[in-house]
């Protein structure tokens, strides 16, 4: 075995065209070092729905030149058999992470070398503004050299199709089929010649359209946690006539170690921790957190003396509330629908339709909602969400920043607040209450057994909630396509039990929902239910 491992690596070695990984895995042949090298080639790095994700390093398993190469010639082939009959556009942009400015090159030289007509974006750019690139010269793909909120080490290669949107099968399984038959990197021939072009500022007088200062200013605290977004925000807030954010100095220029933050997502616990310190200080009034690519979005507010951290949910449930509550004050009417991820909360849709719009679910992830038609507002309850799909087909953590700041600002002009506003909609629709839990095994596949499990033997009741309708994600529930997991449905709520498919961890969705009226005193009964709920379902998952 150990073998056919020393060949296999030194056969990627031999075709390296990177130096530096290529004497990395012939000192490790030299030290045969097989625990690393096993690690470094446990197979292809897999290209899922977004694209490659994994950590920096040697090897056919990690993130390095070779791998993007021959992505970027997978990639390449995909378009080229697409359009037969045209000189396929490729649209580039990169994050501040390390190799991201060199890796967006290399994408770059391989598409150039196959015929490709290809535009480069400046360096260091959110990625909202590559989802907008695509659109905006009307691209038939776009590569975006970022790993999002993952950990320092990390990078990765996200794919975009001709709508702006993330990749959905079939066509990702169509590329990763051509990525297995490339040739090896040091076969790839890499060109020049690409288009340098930069249109950041049409992406700023875009976001800008959306918002108005007509309601006053506020004081906003602002973070971009170490990555991309702060020049795009100031620039989007100025544009829009919005006074400056004031801004946590230790965080606001792009750096790829992340210094300040044990990981660089606002939703891990201590993430926020100085944006919250400085809205304290300053007596801010609403404060704000953009991931290190600038898609995602993180809120909190001033509450009776202390600062709340808004759920990916609430700050759906007040994007929709603030959309369709500025189309009363503005006369403009709205069309089309407004969504959210089968695992968010079920209120937005509802939302929707109360307001005569349509409202749906999708599978997991912004990707899904950048594929239909008509929509107006998506979210994911993991802070993305996608507010101007006209234009952004994608999360984006900007334009969502600036909508924040129109709504605080007009609540601040009457006198309200984001728990006034949160209380109405739960007068009218219901407390809905959500909580992720999240449970992590030896292998992958025993996460996936356990699913299979519980699908097979499925609960009749979990503590003391009886379970009325059990549904298999994998036939497809909804008029959803398939996917891997199981809904388990309460009289007034439901969980969702998914395999994560590539770590060993199991992710549970809870949701409970009371009936409409008095907020407060169904806030409380919705909280004491959902922690009855987590502690019963915590029990049967670790005890199947």
């Amino acid at each position: 075995m150990s073998e056919i491992l020393i060949s296999l690596a030194k056969n990627w070695a031999e075709h390296d065209p990177d130096t530096k990984t290529k004497q990395q895995v012939l000192d490790l042949i030299k030290d045969n070092d097989i625990d690393k090298l096993t690690s470094l080639f446990s197979g292809d790095l897999e290209f899922g729905t977004a694209g490659l994700r994994s950590e920096i390093g040697p090897g056919q398993s990690r993130m390095n030149r070779a791998v993007v190469i021959r992505a970027t010639y997978g990639l390449c082939q995909y378009l080229l058999n697409k359009y037969p009959n045209k000189k396929p556009k490729l649209i580039v942009g990169n994050d501040a992470r390390h190799m991201s400015d060199h890796f967006a090159q290399d994408v770059c030289g391989v598409a150039v070398s196959l015929g490709l007509e290809v535009f480069r974006l400046p360096s260091n750019l959110p990625t909202p503004v590559l989802a907008f690139g695509v659109r905006h010269i009307g691209a038939d793909a776009g590569v975006m050299i970022t790993a999002s909120h993952n950990p320092p080490q990390d990078n990765g290669y996200k794919v975009y199709d001709h709508l702006g949107a993330g990749i959905i099968p079939p066509m990702d399984k169509e590329i990763a089929q051509l990525i297995k038959s490339a040739p090896m990197a040091d076969e790839i021939k890499l060109g020049a010649g690409w288009n340098e072009i930069d249109i950041t500022k049409q992406y700023q007088q875009r976001a800008a359209q959306l918002v108005n200062n007509n309601y006053g200013q506020i004081k906003v605290a602002f973070t971009p946690m170490h990555g991309v977004g702060q020049e795009t925000f100031d620039a989007c807030m100025k544009e829009a006539g919005f006074n400056p954010s004031i801004n946590v100095a230790e965080q606001t220029k792009p750096d790829p170690d992340f210094p300040t933050v044990s990981f660089p997502n606002p939703e891990e616990p201590g993430a926020m921790d100085l944006l919250l310190a400085l809205a304290q200080t300053i007596d801010a009034d609403v404060a704000i957190a953009n991931d290190p690519d600038a898609d995602r979005c993180a809120v909190a507010v001033p509450e009776k003396g202390n600062w709340k951290v808004l759920s990916g949910d609430e700050l759906g449930f007040l994007l929709a509330w603030w959309m369709i509550e500025k189309s009363k004050l503005t006369n403009v009417p709205l069309r089309g629908q407004m969504v959210a991820s089968i695992v968010s909360s079920s209120l937005v849709p509802k939302m929707a339709q109360a307001h005569g719009l349509k409202g749906a679910s999708t599978l997991t992830g912004v990707k899904w909602m950048g594929h239909l038609d008509e929509l107006i507002f998506g979210y994911e309850e993991a802070i993305g969400y996608c507010t101007d799909p006209d234009f952004v087909r994608d999360k984006d953590g900007i334009t969502a920043a600036l909508r924040v700041v129109e709504m605080i600002s007009y609540l601040k002009q009457n006198n309200n607040s984001v728990t006034g506003i949160l209380n109405e909609i739960y007068q009218e629709f219901g407390v809905h209450l959500t909580k992720q839990l999240s449970f992590r095994f030896a292998s992958v596949s025993e996460a996936i057994k356990i699913t299979q499990k519980l699908i097979s033997d499925s609960p009749t009741k979990i503590g003391e909630f009886n379970v009325e309708k059990v549904e298999d994600m994998n036939n497809g529930i909804d008029g959803l396509p398939p996917t891997s997991g199981i809904r388990l449905t309460t009289k007034n709520g439901r969980i969702i039990v998914r395999p994560s498919g590539t770590e060993p961890k199991l992710k549970c969705y809870l949701e409970v929902i009371t009936k409409p009226g008095n907020p407060q005193t169904n806030q409380a009964i919705a909280i004491q239910e959902l922690d009855s709920l987590a502690k019963s379902v915590h029990q049967l998952l670790t005890t199947i």
